[in-house]
């Protein structure tokens, strides 16, 4: 009489290991390590979200006499508002807590990139944004970007914000559609 096996071969039919078991569960695995780590970051309030854009009726209104956008789309995760960025607008950012640093962008259709100048770039309570007091502000006109093409086949631009706390970045964006 042979011992431990099936067939009577005398050979132990082959049991899969645990870690060839757990092999197709590390990409699930890595996935859940990397939305935890977002998910500490959130409740820390470490946070950016869009609270949404405003526009001017005329060119070169006040920051009080903008008015928010009831028009937009999504294109998958970016909210993108409507409205005359000729005008000037400001795009409103909520973060969770007071970041130590935020820097911001903008990106026109064809991937050109400028830098949001200091002055463009209000914190909370430095800007004229009704209701928004408690938000960052980054302010838009096309003079303040020469090199970013508006107009023409180019009329969606992207605002980007990258906020800084002691644990964590988080970057935060924006689309405006120039109609």
């Amino acid at each position: 009489m042979q011992h431990g096996t099936i067939d009577g071969s005398g050979t132990r039919p082959r049991v899969p290991t645990v870690a060839a078991r757990a092999r197709p569960l590390v990409p699930l695995l890595l996935a859940m390590l990397g939305g935890c780590a977002e998910m500490r970051q959130n409740m820390r309030n470490e946070f950016v979200s869009v609270r949404g854009a405003w526009f001017c009726g005329k060119a070169g209104c006040g920051e009080a006499q903008m008015q928010r956008s009831a028009r937009g789309h999504r294109e998958g995760e970016l909210t993108v508002s409507h409205g005359k960025i000729a005008n000037g607008c400001a795009v409103v950012f909520n973060a969770g807590k007071p970041p130590k640093s935020m820097k911001a962008t903008v990106t026109d259709c064809k991937g050109k990139t400028q830098p949001v100048p200091d002055d463009k770039l209000k914190a909370p309570g430095s800007h004229g944004i009704a209701g928004q007091a408690d938000s960052w502000v980054v302010l838009v006109s096309p003079k303040d970007y020469p090199e970013l093409e508006l107009g023409g086949g180019c009329k969606r631009w992207t605002v980007t914000t990258d906020a800084t706390w002691d644990k964590g970045t988080w970057q935060q964006k924006a689309g405006l559609l120039n109609e």
